[in-house]
């Protein structure tokens, strides 16, 4: 460790001055803390949030494909999904231009990320086999284009941004188009559909909306590109490669991040896709749907932009905000599970009341990318950006591979009926119930624990060194 320090002190040594200049300026830009924020939190969230929300539907209520088949393919395609970020994480790290590690890969991403966000909703005139073969096909290229985007814009922001207050304010700009793009993707979707196949005669009102999408988050990543400049990447003299992914891994520092991005994107992933099922099925009224995500919309926003800053300052941080949100989303979703089909006005208002804890912590995952970054880099004395940001990628895909094909799969071993509303089995709605809220509540309960865990808090005085000398 003698060695590691010395090599370390060699690598960071500045001008004091110089240091101390920098560290009293704000770093980040107006252009880049936006297009960093609109691009894959706004543009291309808008495209995400549309497919989690009603790409299961669109499976099995309009293209027909049965629930069973339609978890298969969700679990093929989201697997493979989860197995390429490690590779796009090392690919990142050892990429070497004159643009930088990470910018390069914004060029290319949102043109294919248009692609296939159009070919997905599609419904050719083939029977059920083919279909399910295309579909398969359309979205393996939909979550490797993801992966293209997702990690070098991850890693992009401790590149370019040191100080944990600067991210900070970065990361609450991504977490206001994050909710933005999730509230009115889910919230609207049905009426701009509508409105270019009954207003404008449009076949398919979801391929035009997804041009558009795509158009925007072309604006908006390429708008990232130009804007940024890689200030704090340290070189590793060896040539990065798939080793590093387990290398990283193999710090049992490192598993409690991992779990949470894990749990959490199973739970929240679970509780968000199985609300058109919930209010459809369970409540028995598909005209909740609008509504319902209106109310989030409302809900999120004032989460965002009024609870968000009063939160840090009033908890002193964001993990112990994290904390302070899971809390309420047991209590909240307990309550729910037990009496949320009792009364509509009682599920809007808790749904509503525990949205504006649970929108926050989408933010505050990305907090949690950034302690992995740092303690990593401490840990080995060069950056691991890529890296890192795969890690949390392959466990977010993995969670989406869960609640994917998961989901599907509960609904068809459930007994669930398409279309069949009002006379669902008993088991099918549990099952609906469950996702919606009980499964949640498990891994709400698991992230609490290994908050405290986080190897950025056990060794926050070291790590704030290493930043000091940098």
């Amino acid at each position: 460790m003698s060695d590691f320090v010395g090599d370390r002190n060699s690598v960071f040594t500045k001008n004091e001055e110089k240091t101390n200049l920098v560290r009293s300026q704000k770093e980040g830009s107006f252009k880049f803390t936006f297009f960093w924020a609109a691009s894959a939190n706004g543009t291309a969230q808008l495209m995400s949030a549309t497919v989690a929300t009603f790409v299961s539907a669109f499976m099995t209520d309009v293209m027909l494909i049965p629930a069973a088949l339609c978890s298969l393919i969700m679990l093929i395609s989201t697997a493979w999904d989860a197995i390429n970020d490690p590779i796009m994480g090392v690919i990142a790290d050892r990429t070497s231009t004159k643009w930088g590690k990470y910018r390069p890969w914004l060029i290319p991403a949102p043109i294919l990320l248009t692609l296939f966000s159009v070919l997905m909703w599609l419904n050719p005139d083939l029977p059920t086999t083919g279909k399910a073969v295309f579909f398969l096909i359309v979205y393996i290229g939909y979550g490797m284009t993801t992966t293209m985007y997702t990690m070098p814009h991850v890693a992009l922001l401790p590149a370019c941004v040191q100080k944990d207050e600067d991210r900070n304010r970065v990361i609450h700009l991504g977490a206001i188009f994050s909710t933005l793009a999730f509230s009115f993707a889910s919230s609207f979707t049905t009426q701009i559909t509508a409105f270019f196949e009954n207003t404008l005669g449009v076949r398919n009102g979801y391929v035009p909306m997804m041009l558009i999408y795509g158009v925007l988050s072309m604006v908006t990543f390429w708008g990232l590109f130009g804007c940024s400049k890689e200030k704090y990447v340290v070189e590793t003299e060896k040539k990065v490669s798939a080793k590093e992914v387990f290398k990283v891994l193999g710090d049992k520092a490192i598993w409690p991040l991992v779990i949470i991005w894990l749990t959490f994107f199973i739970g929240y992933g679970l509780n968000f896709s199985s609300a058109v099922y919930y209010l459809t099925y369970y409540m028995g009224n598909p005209g909740l749907i609008t509504p319902f995500f209106l109310m989030n919309t409302v809900t999120g926003f004032i989460s965002i932009g009024i609870l968000f800053p009063i939160f840090m300052k009033l908890f002193r941080g964001p993990h112990n905000v994290f904390k302070i949100t899971l809390l309420v989303s047991i209590i909240c979703y307990v309550i729910l599970f037990i009496f949320g089909s009792k009364s509509v006005p009682l599920m809007f208002a808790l749904s509503g009341f525990v949205n504006l804890f649970t929108t926050l912590q989408f933010a505050l995952i990305q907090v949690l990318i950034n302690d992995a970054i740092d303690y990593t880099q401490w840990k080995t004395g060069h950056s691991a950006n890529g890296i890192v940001a795969s890690i949390k990628g392959f466990a977010q895909k993995c969670g989406n591979t869960i609640t994917s094909s998961g989901m599907l799969a509960i609904l068809a071993v459930s007994g669930y009926i398409p279309n069949a509303i009002g006379a669902e089995p008993t088991s099918a709605m549990f099952a609906i119930n469950a996702m919606r809220f009980g499964i949640p509540v498990i891994f709400a309960v698991i992230q609490i624990f290994c908050l405290s865990k986080d190897p950025a808090i056990i060794y926050k005085t070291e790590i704030d060194a290493m930043k000091m000398a940098e």
